[in-house]
């Protein structure tokens, strides 16, 4: 005897599913090396190629894996860069060649932790250049024109431990080495960090994602790298472990969109355009206990002109939530399968097949492996 009531329940999760189904072919995996835990991935174009590769920081498996890509969606066989735990990862050209280099933590954990930039050398192998010493629990990195010199810098959130945490800058000099290291000092437990725009005098700001009082910091920049004093918004409480920015109302605003693990959610914050936010709305991201969301990205998947959102989830379903342009979003959907995609921690967008359409990449913590998943549009 069928259960009716069973059935009525299913019917809405079926079709669901089958909806998130239409985004994106079901993954393709790629292993990344024996005894690793892929934590992070970054998509950046590492050769002369012209096609999107990607660079995967490998924290216990002390390495970072080069996948390069072949243009039609799939990727080589990993090439391994040997770093001492590589925990934060971000891309941007240090050195005013042209080519995508990488700016990596190496996380000592207890105050010895340290910034290396790696220079590419255009076929997807990197040499160290300049290094600058963090601080304590060092978490994420972001990089940008700090002080308008043409020059790229970098950020570095540094969650703390015993004693309050930090954000630190580094001035680059545009021949990969890092200088005049600036600290702001910064309570709450720095994690995530993103660079852009908040407050619309075309000056790279901060928003910093903080992972003990659920909340996002803004530190406005006031043109020469110095920031002034944070305004701190609630982002639900609990941990907030990363942090976005875009212009989610094509307004020319650049709006906030933070994730809060604990509970399994995404803070939107809407930017007034003078660099302060209004109070944030929630939007679910995970469909069961212990979900643990821990990463976004934002992209127009749909190619329809508004900018939606991807999260990465450590347990079950990672999920979509489609923008719809004013600043809002769709109800979350799966994006794959909860079985194959136990463990996915960081996740990075990218145009891997050419075809102009946003492609998705997962960092799956608990295989030793990145999950690639191709648009259908």
């Amino acid at each position: 005897m069928k259960c009716v009531s069973c059935l009525l329940f299913l019917l809405p999760l079926l079709a669901i599913a089958e909806a998130a189904g239409q985004q994106f072919h079901k993954a393709v995996y790629y292993g990344t090396g024996k005894k690793t835990s892929p934590n992070q991935v970054v998509s950046a174009e590492f050769t002369s190629s012209g096609h999107v590769d990607l660079a995967v920081a490998d924290y216990p498996g002390n390495a970072i894996s080069l996948l390069l890509g072949n243009g039609d969606g799939t990727f080589r066989e990993p090439l391994r860069l040997s770093v001492p735990a590589p925990i934060g990862i971000a891309v941007g050209d240090m050195n005013g060649d042209g080519i995508a280099d990488l700016v990596v933590i190496e996380s000592g954990g207890t105050g010895n932790s340290l910034l290396v930039v790696f220079l590419g050398n255009g076929d997807g192998t990197f040499r160290e250049a300049g290094t600058g010493q963090l601080g304590i629990y060092s978490a994420n990195v972001t990089v940008a024109d700090f002080n308008g010199d043409g020059k790229l810098d970098a950020a570095v959130a540094n969650r703390g431990f015993d004693k309050p945490g930090s954000v630190m800058v580094f001035f680059g000099d545009g021949k990969g080495n890092l200088k005049d290291r600036t600290t702001y000092p910064l309570a709450g437990g720095p994690w995530g960090i993103a660079a852009g725009d908040l407050n619309g005098d075309h000056h790279p700001d901060l928003a910093v994602a903080l992972d003990f009082n659920g909340s996002v910091a803004v530190l406005l920049n006031d043109g020469t790298g110095k920031f002034g004093k944070p305004g701190t918004y609630n982002a639900g409480g609990g941990e907030v472990v990363d942090v976005k920015i875009g212009d989610l109302r094509h307004d020319g605003r650049n709006d906030l969109a933070a994730v809060n693990a604990s509970k399994n959610e995404i803070a939107i914050l809407l930017n007034h355009g003078d660099g302060t936010f209004a109070p944030a709305k929630f939007y679910v991201s995970g469909f069961s206990w212990g979900t643990g969301t821990d990463g976004v990205v934002i992209a127009d998947f749909n190619l329809d002109g508004k900018l939606d959102l991807a999260a990465s989830n450590q347990n079950g379903n990672s999920v979509l939530l489609y923008g719809k342009g004013d600043g809002t979003f769709k109800a979350a959907i799966p994006i794959h399968d909860e079985i194959q995609f136990d463990g996915a921690f960081g996740l990075a967008a990218g145009d891997f097949n050419n075809d102009g359409a946003p492609d998705l990449a997962f960092a799956m913590y608990f295989k030793p492996e990145v999950a690639v998943m191709i648009n259908t549009r």
